[in-house]
């Protein structure tokens, strides 16, 4: 085991932070059921934020809920820090790492400072190759191609 999962957030409607859920249902090709952005783009599936980026902000006097960032998956690792072609095993889910999430001026609502403070380290999409429930407190592996 690499890492566990912190929390898990389904954007029923718009706005941030996501609401808190304690499972989710992935879908390969889809994303996480019932979420708004999910069917939309497969490569952009769901998002997985690491910790880091809470303690980033946090350090700069920045108090975040956990959702505030968009996120889906938020892991006790940090995703920006895996090797390239690194896939997570999530629960039942595998993800494969797809696009770096750009910072946007949404994130602004909670402090001005936030967008370039977490520039290049929000989180990453994922695409999901195989689909499954995951849930708060699962083990995550991280799976290297040699």
């Amino acid at each position: 085991m690499t890492g566990k999962v912190i929390s898990l957030h389904l954007g029923l409607g718009s706005g941030l932070p996501k609401p808190q859920v304690e499972s989710l249902e992935l879908l390969a090709g889809f994303g996480a059921k019932g979420d708004r952005h999910a069917g939309k783009d497969p490569e952009r599936a769901v998002l997985v934020a690491g910790l880091p980026a809470y303690e980033r902000a946090r350090e700069a006097g920045i108090e975040l809920p956990f959702g505030a960032l968009g996120e889906n998956l938020l892991l006790d690792l940090d995703p920006h820090a895996l090797p390239p072609g690194a896939r997570l095993r999530v629960g039942e889910a595998l993800l494969a790492f797809s696009y770096v999430c750009t910072v946007c001026s949404s994130l602004s609502q909670f402090d001005l400072r936030l967008p370039k403070l977490l520039y290049g380290g929000r989180g990453l999409y994922a695409r999901v190759l195989e689909g499954g429930w995951v849930r708060v407190g699962d083990p995550v592996w991280v799976l290297v191609a040699v």
